[in-house]
């Protein structure tokens, strides 16, 4: 990869930042809270989409960036309101500029008219004040290098900008911009500064080059040119010409005057001066002896004097504090490949296996003899476990990149069912693993489609059952051991269970005879095709939703819970691992087999001879817990493994399948507790129900993970089957 394409890379990644950003300041804004700080974080998350698209040549990302960052100055300075329909129409430019970014990362090209009738609404909108501009694709700008010679003197080039008329009186400005070199490594580009400059008047950019030094005197990183600027333009835009320089403040020295009307017509009147003879480049041999150790004069560069510029510079830390203290802030992170701290995660895997298989080789009388040994182990596991819980701490996101997309999913859903809906969110600092992250969008989008469509009711029938008329949508996470739960629950009227246990009927997802718990009829609606719905619509109908929810929740290792109450609403509840490295667990025996339970979903353990067992009437085994039926299975049977356990010998691991719902399993042996380090059956295998992924112990040996929900409905259709 060329050192372009990673700046590309970089690009795009705060790109998707900036574009996470514009929905929660628009969902902000859409509850009310329409200040300047939303308005003005809105506007610099499109000037920085622009400007990096502008470095990389992406020019129908610029030119409509262009035209929607007018639309948003306008409102700032409440020349245009921020009306619903105003703000509706930003939020059709955010995608459209979503769009425009996702095209450019995949080297592919829009329609030539994409975005072109929301450009035209900006135009309309923005029509009876300042336009403006045009897009800055408008301005070509050619640079004529400035003819240096190191032994004498140089005539100062100049270009001018042509920029379409503007109403008003107009004056001269003067500008000094001197750059720093953080300026130029944070990958800002002067060039694009300029062509902004260009389009509120006339520019003319004049290079001061008298400070470069004698070639051998020469630091590569050093910044020897710095630019004097003439824009003719009105008086009243001295706004428009620091937001131009707004995202390189701190890293420039910048000084803007205004000199009026009587400057520019004194600058028009005076004699033009003939331009003096070009000087050709000095030759090679002139170059090698300007670095040579024999004295040389230093180099004599004439330029245009400084005579309009009225004060000098301020100093950027004093007139910006908080632009200083951010560019202090800006080096505490990075960015780093998520493959790069995938290799580190599995390095610290191995470590863990290893740790782990030092510690079972240590036996009663190494540890006697060798107790300096048996110490530098104890130190090596806690360091091993600090290792991996602050590489665990890389990978950890908090769910608000997912969280932040959802309430304009509420409003959309709530604009096209004509019902009243308003999603509120809780906990969503709450860290998980980026690759769980990733695999949430989809769920929680069909979760809320689900809830929106089928559970909220419409406002009259709200109404005439004692309720507010607008339905609410409460979307949560939280830390549960070494589970995440992420919980969508509405106040709607609930699951109808008759018509769901009906329609499963009807379709042959069940049984006609069958008889199930209204736990086992509420978890119908995640069966593949089912639905309710009367009548397809873009929202639901089809009975593709929920399945995916359950499908893309299992591929990581996670679950999902449904619990209803008729009149007073639906909560479904999704279980997720913290991380999908290491794991907690506790190692049991079946039969000759070792098999890992992960300790998060173990309450606790009972020997056989001391626990309470008993016979539901359909025959099944279950276990008494202080009051509580639960249900039995037995590993070695469900494993098909032949154990010559006795059966008072055996223990029993109290586990919690989902929510409040326990499952007792049956093991030979417990051994003990320990980290182990997941891995994936279906990358390398195929899933197995049941079986939540694999593991290398320290002895060598391979053991599978239970997957305690898949044994519980796997325990569930063999009943049912039989």
């Amino acid at each position: 990869m060329s050192d372009l394409d990673d700046f590309k890379a970089t690009y795009f990644d705060e790109c998707s930042e900036l574009l996470t950003e514009l929905e929660e300041q628009f969902a902000a804004i859409s509850d009310g809270e329409r200040t300047p700080d939303r308005l003005n974080a809105v506007f610099r998350a499109i000037h920085s989409i622009k400007g990096g698209a502008g470095a990389f040549g992406f020019s129908a990302l610029v030119g409509f960036a262009h035209a929607y960052e007018t639309l948003l100055d306008h409102v700032r300075d409440g020349r245009i309101d921020l009306s619903d329909e105003v703000s509706k129409l930003c939020v059709r430019a955010n995608d459209i500029v979503a769009d425009f970014v996702a095209a450019a990362r995949e080297g592919q090209a829009l329609a030539s008219d994409y975005g072109q009738e929301e450009k035209q609404r900006f135009d309309a909108l923005c029509s009876g004040d300042d336009d403006g501009g045009a897009p800055i694709d408008d301005f070509d700008i050619e640079f004529v290098p400035v003819m240096v010679n190191l032994g004498g003197d140089a005539p100062a080039e100049s270009d001018s900008f042509e920029a379409p008329p503007l109403a008003g009186a107009t004056g001269q400005w003067e500008i000094h911009f001197a750059p720093h070199s953080e300026l130029y490594a944070r990958a800002n580009d002067p060039l694009l500064l300029f062509r902004e400059l260009a389009t509120l008047g006339e520019l003319t950019l004049r290079a001061v080059l008298s400070d470069v030094p004698p070639l051998g005197d020469f630091e590569p990183h050093g910044v020897y040119c710095s630019w004097e600027i003439s824009l003719v333009a009105p008086a009243t835009i001295e706004a428009k010409i620091l937001e131009v320089f707004e995202f390189v403040e701190g890293n420039c020295d910048l000084s803007v005057v205004y000199l009026g009307a009587e400057a520019l017509e004194a600058a028009e009147a005076a004699p033009v001066a003939e331009a003096a003879e070009e000087v050709a480049f000095p030759s090679f041999g002139d170059l090698a002896a300007s670095i040579a150790p024999t004295p040389r004069p230093e180099p004599v560069i004439r330029t245009e004097p400084m005579t309009l510029r009225a004060t000098p510079a301020p100093e950027p830390t004093a007139a910006h504090p908080e632009a200083e203290t951010e560019r202090r802030n800006g080096v505490q992170s990075i960015r780093v490949d998520l493959d790069k701290v995938d290799r580190v995660v599995n390095m610290v895997g191995e470590l863990v296996i290893t740790q782990s298989m030092l510690t079972q080789q240590m036996d009663e009388t190494l540890r006697a003899r060798y107790q300096e040994l048996v110490r530098g182990l104890e130190v090596l596991a806690q360091t091993t476990r600090g290792l991996q819980d602050s590489v665990m701490a890389i990978r950890a996101q908090p769910v608000k990149s997912v969280f932040s997309r959802m309430p304009r999913l509420a409003r959309e859903l709530a604009q096209k069912t004509g019902k009243k809906i308003r999603l509120e969110t809780i906990g969503e600092n709450t860290e998980i693993d980026k690759t769980v992250i990733e695999q949430l969008s989809d769920p929680l989008t069909h979760m809320i489609r689900n809830s929106a469509d089928h559970g909220i009711e419409s406002p009259e029938k709200r109404i005439a059952n004692g309720k507010p008329d607008t339905g609410v949508i409460r979307l949560s996470a939280e830390q549960a051991g070494g589970n995440i739960l992420i919980i969508v629950e509405d106040d709607g009227a609930g699951i109808n269970r008759e018509k769901v246990l009906q329609v499963a009927r009807d379709r042959g997802v069940i049984a006609p005879e069958a008889q199930l718990t209204d736990e086992q009829i509420d978890q119908l609606i995640f069966a593949p095709g089912f639905s309710t719905a009367d009548a397809v619509s873009d929202i639901s109908g089809r009975g593709v939703g929920m399945d995916v929810v359950l499908s893309n929740i299992k591929k990581i290792g996670g679950s999902v819970h449904v619990r209803s109450w008729t009149g007073r609403g639906t909560r479904m509840t999704l279980r997720l691992p913290l991380t999908l490295a290491v794991l907690d667990v506790m190692l049991v025996k079946v039969a000759t087999s070792p098999y890992v339970i992960p300790l998060s979903s173990i309450v606790e353990t009972i020997q056989c001879s001391r626990a309470d067992f008993g016979r539901a009437p359909s025959g099944a085994k279950v276990l008494q817990v202080r009051g509580e039926y639960v249900q039995v299975i037995d590993l070695a049977i469900r494993f098909e493994l032949p154990s010559d356990a006795h059966e008072n010998n055996r223990f029993v691991v109290l586990c919690e399948a989902e929510g409040s719902v326990k499952v007792a399993l049956i093991v030979d042996d417990i051994i003990g507790q320990q980290q182990v380090v997941i891995k994936s059956l279906e990358e390398n295998f195929e899933r197995i129900e049941g079986i939540a992924g694999g593991t290398i112990l320290g002895d060598g040996n391979v053991a599978l993970i239970v997957d305690v929900q898949g044994l519980k409905s796997m325990h569930l259709e063999h009943r049912n089957a039989a």
